[in-house]
């Protein structure tokens, strides 16, 4: 079954019935992609009942075509499953910040399961291009801006309470729950009961190789798809969760597509297209200087300014700039050059792989 199902199946349960699981996770962390701007409240104090937080939303968006990634339209799905269920209509939605800029973009909400206990969900990168160019930052810059927002976040709502926490988040999301918690203070960290990264990229290397991610091992627990693209990125540990998806490659990212089996996820076995993709962006990674990536990103980053592009619709409704942007790249200098030829090599190799897989 899928995290559809699951909720058709376990929804009259509440977490007293049934504990907070892995698959709960998930589905909170989709949901923390949605805009709640003007429905939840950006304090402790105004908190909304999810039931309530669905149906303004749905309200409010009854007539709005949503364009943004394929994860924001499955959260929307999954919202309208969950609303009225005995096990998530009742958990109260408090603390929400959304900030985006054009180096930047960032999304939070907290999810109260009970008076003792609080999900913090970070949402993953949307459809603005600022989100996508700092997912690329993060190969050479710790902290990007995402994670001291989500630092701040963290010492700013729960330096003076005593909930017990679970932070978690999808893509991006999972990225920033992991620094979120590797950064904030003392007092708040002891009280991190888990920190899910579902799918989400590592991190550079002298930072996984860290005594304060070392520490967190314990209560770090990191979800790929057995053919994952995304969670493959960057350095991570080697002991994650492989899931099964009934998705091909470049779709299994969808956490709707992972399969499961009563509340864990089914595990399947790595796929040789992820090994491949893992070792050679890690080449990849060895061989560039900090300078290097920065010098390629920001290469990256003003082509697609300089064309206009800002949000990923722009690419799906004008294919003419993304013509103009290849023709742009001629203008690069011999190291950006060498370097998005190496990516390409890596790219090459994988379509050939998944051919046969």
């Amino acid at each position: 079954m899928n995290v559809i199902d699951y909720i058709k199946k376990y929804g009259d349960y509440s977490f007293k019935e049934k504990s907070f699981n892995e698959v709960d996770n998930v589905i909170l962390s989709l949901l923390s992609y949605i805009n709640f701007s003007n429905i939840v409240s950006n304090n402790n104090r105004n908190k909304i009942r999810l039931e309530d937080v669905a149906l303004d939303f749905l309200t409010i968006n009854s007539n709005t075509v949503i364009e943004d990634v394929p994860a924001v339209k499955d959260a929307i799905k999954v919202l309208k499953e969950v609303k009225s269920t005995k096990r998530y209509r009742d958990i109260l939605l408090y603390n929400y910040k959304y900030v985006s800029s054009d180096e930047s973009q960032f999304s939070c909400v907290t999810f109260e399961l009970n008076k003792k206990v609080v999900y913090v969900g970070f949402g993953g990168t949307d459809k603005l291009i600022s989100g996508w160019i700092e997912d690329a930052k993060m190969s050479y810059e710790y902290p990007v801006t995402a994670h001291i927002n989500a630092i701040k976040y963290l010492n700013r709502y729960f330096m003076f309470n005593r909930k017990r926490i679970i932070l978690g988040g999808h893509s991006k999301g999972g990225n920033i729950a992991l620094v979120a918690a590797l950064e904030c203070r003392k007092n708040i960290y002891k009280r991190i009961l888990n920190v899910y990264s579902n799918d989400g990229q590592g991190l550079r290397k002298e930072d996984m190789l860290s005594p304060r991610y070392q520490d967190l091992d314990s209560k770090y627990v990191h979800i790929c798809p057995y053919n994952s693209i995304i969670g493959m990125l960057l350095y991570h540990d080697m002991y994650y969760i492989s899931v099964d998806s009934d998705k091909p490659v470049g779709f299994s990212h969808n956490v709707t597509s992972w399969q499961i089996d009563d509340d864990k996820f089914q595990t399947r076995e790595v796929s040789k297209f992820s090994r491949i993709l893992d070792e050679g962006f890690t080449k990849w990674l060895d061989k560039y200087s900090y300078e290097d990536k920065k010098e390629f990103v920001e290469s990256v980053d003003k082509l697609l300014k300089d064309n206009g592009i800002v949000t990923i619709v722009d690419f799906k409704k004008n294919l003419k700039l993304v013509f103009e942007v290849a023709k742009s790249a001629k203008t690069m200098n011999p190291k950006v050059k060498e370097m998005t030829i190496e990516l390409l090599k890596i790219i090459v190799s994988l379509n050939i792989e998944n051919k046969f897989m």
